[in-house]
């Protein structure tokens, strides 16, 4: 026999802990699922922008300030560097710092504060079954789950997708991948002659490693997470060997690269209208990373708050909850994967001419290009999107 919920939530990250949180504070009856219990690891650069802070503060009413004091940040820094290899491309401070975190601190604060709430949470079980006709989410060791809504948040090998009849050649075609490992300060293998941005403290992306990616070096409070990532279908085969060439960049050693792990992410395969039945997907299962940069975070804060919304507003008023997550996808969320997937393809398909066009890009933008990387401006034209937490500072406009 199974048991009945409003909402069952199949993941436990950020983007089905933020759907959880807006449910129950609404007095919705939530089970929140996951296969592994928490705190866990996640690869994960971990760092959030302004709008990544602004849907944290609006609806868990954390503050940067508060995270950062708490240990859930655990560091911040307003300075960047943009390289084409070595040569510097941009470098700078934005007008909001980016802030760090680690995944198993984050994920666990997030769900921590939606079981406070009043949400239900059973980990370590996998879910095995999900059906978007009868809303009944079955786990590994048989124990079934009916409800009225089904929250898929179960990241890019999502269960709840591959219930649901979404084309899987497209999703597989527009698949990324990334290999990344951390590296205590205190390593000896820091301690040699390393490239000087290892000792940086702000975070560096490196272009002309990859055709259609980069590599990253950003600083947490006690150790950096390197790493690289691009679209799987050009470099599947070549990234480990991409990932050594960058790390002798760096002056790192190279079974560095062989012992790091590697893992999948979303890159240009998001769905359009990711729900099916009962199911709604958020986050990394509907592919709703950005497409240049490949920043996740947000996007599934985001899509887990408006996917809950959607979801309260259909077990109150009765409405069809694909008709608001619809407008919500299409107003804050599809402009920016469609125009960042347009900009990576021109950044990405001119750097056989070098460096040039993306040192024309970066400083031809100037300040722009910060206020759009933070979300107060779009990926499509740099059109203004929100008032960012500087207004004043910038004369009003």
């Amino acid at each position: 026999m199974s048991v009945t919920h409003d909402v069952v939530i199949v993941g436990a990250g950020p983007a089905g802990a933020t759907a959880a949180q807006v449910l129950a504070q609404k007095g919705v009856t939530v089970l929140l699922l996951d296969k592994a219990e928490f705190p866990r690891d996640k690869l994960c650069a971990g760092l959030l922008t302004w709008k990544a802070v602004d849907v944290l503060e609006r609806v868990y009413g954390d503050t940067a300030e508060g995270l950062l004091a708490s240990g859930v940040f655990d560091s911040a820094s307003p300075g960047y560097r943009i390289r084409f290899r070595e040569r510097t491309i941009a470098s700078g401070e934005m007008f909001y710092p980016f802030h760090f975190t680690m995944r198993r601190v984050f994920d666990k604060h997030l769900l921590d504060r939606a079981v406070r709430s009043g949400a239900q949470a059973r980990l370590g079980e996998a879910v095995t079954f999900v059906d978007p006709v009868t809303g009944v989410v079955r786990l590994a060791g048989g124990e079934a789950f009916r409800a009225r809504y089904i929250i898929g948040a179960d990241g890019v090998a999502s269960v709840a997708r591959r219930a649901c009849p979404f084309d899987m050649a497209a999703w597989k075609h527009g698949m990324g991948g990334a290999m990344e490992f951390y590296l205590p300060y205190g390593d000896p293998r820091l301690a040699g002659a390393v490239h000087k941005d290892l000792r940086a403290p702000f975070p560096t992306v490196y272009a002309g490693f990859l055709r259609a990616g980069y590599g990253w070096v950003f600083p947490h409070k006690d150790k950096l997470a390197i790493g690289i990532g691009g679209h799987s279908l050009l470099h599947g085969k070549e990234f480990r060997g991409k990932f050594r060439e960058f790390l002798d960049f760096l002056g790192l050693p190279r079974e560095l690269a062989d012992a790091s792990k590697g893992h999948g992410l979303p890159y240009g395969n998001y769905l359009e209208k990711p729900w099916h039945g009962r199911v709604l997907l958020a986050g990394d299962a509907a592919g709703l990373v950005e497409t240049l940069f490949g920043e996740g975070i947000y996007y599934a804060l985001r899509s887990g708050e408006l996917a809950g919304a959607a979801v309260a507003d259909a077990l109150t008023k009765g409405l069809d909850p694909t008709i608001p997550y619809g407008k919500g996808l299409k107003r804050d969320i599809l402009p920016e994967l469609v125009w960042s997937r347009k900009l990576r393809r021109v950044l990405y398909a001119s750097q056989s001419w070098g460096f040039l066009p993306l040192l024309c890009f970066v400083r031809g933008g100037g300040r722009l290009l910060g206020e759009m990387v933070h979300g107060v401006r779009s990926y499509r034209l740099l059109l203004r999107r929100a008032k960012g937490p500087q207004e004043s500072a910038w004369g009003g406009r």
